[in-house]
């Protein structure tokens, strides 16, 4: 899970996907509009997200308008990821809300 979120670029851009799922459920489009990032963007973080088993997929292969959530995995270590970044100093001014 470390590697997912600050052993990469894309690491923030997917804490910050984890935070909207943490709200509700919704779909990449929805997630792109509320993030500002582009629609391939999301996807792609989705998709190592999915893969790490952090999130899942309301329907097989992220068909379009699938909708996204934690995994329980997930939800239960959302502490862990918090403390991580917290640890490493990755929580900036621009941060600070996310993963409360």
């Amino acid at each position: 899970m470390v590697y997912v979120f600050v052993g990469t670029r894309g690491g923030y851009n997917r804490a910050r996907i984890v935070e909207l799922l943490k709200e509700e459920p919704m779909n990449a489009h929805r997630i792109s509009e509320r993030l500002k990032l582009d629609y391939k963007t999301v996807q792609h973080h989705l998709r190592l997200l999915e893969e790490n088993q952090v999130i899942v997929a309301s329907s097989p292969k992220a068909a379009y308008g699938a909708v996204y959530f934690l995994t329980p995995y997930m939800e239960k270590n959302l502490e862990v990821l918090r403390q991580m970044w917290l640890k490493l100093g990755k929580v900036t001014n621009k941060a600070r809300g996310l993963l409360k």
